[in-house]
């Protein structure tokens, strides 16, 4: 099966998915139970949502290059964060949702609490936090492990 690259999943040249609506309800399982981990601060239900490593692109980050890093560290800057928002609850505008044309898993969320911890080296404000994003998700169809992600956030004043 062709898989895209991250920065061009949503163009005109994405092959049509051939994957069968019961694979992809299992990928998009994968992708809700990521984000169900961050919510219950469950690093262990996080990271059985990945293999060794990760292809992440972080479209706010100060370095919106593409990377691949460790799972590990993927699950520890997400405990860093829950932690310092330990009230922190995900929920979802969309998705996650398979696309009807290619294997990326897309949701539109929007996390909610208050900023209470260090998180980054930045000290709290003690303040409600929200912080929206879009994120887009490729899922090997064997593993079912998250291999790819493209990030896309907001933040109040954090």
């Amino acid at each position: 099966m062709e898989r895209t690259s991250p920065t061009h999943a949503f163009s005109a040249a994405v092959p049509t998915s051939v994957t069968s609506p019961e694979l992809k309800t299992k990928m998009e399982e994968t992708v809700l139970r990521y984000f169900t981990g961050v919510t219950e601060k469950d690093s262990k239900k996080i990271r059985s949502c990945f293999g060794e490593t990760a292809t992440i692109r972080d479209v706010c980050g100060l370095n919106d290059s593409t990377r691949t890093v460790p799972s590990e560290d993927l699950v520890e800057r997400c405990m860093d964060f829950v932690t310092a928002h330990p009230d922190c609850v995900v929920n979802f505008h969309y998705g996650p949702e398979c696309g009807r044309t290619n294997d990326w898993i897309v949701a539109h969320w929007y996390e909610t609490g208050t900023w209470t911890g260090e998180s980054c080296g930045l000290k709290p404000t003690n303040e409600p936090m929200a912080v929206e994003g879009q994120t887009r998700f490729l899922v090997d169809p064997e593993s079912l492990k998250i291999t790819d992600f493209v990030v896309t956030r907001t933040f109040t004043e954090w």
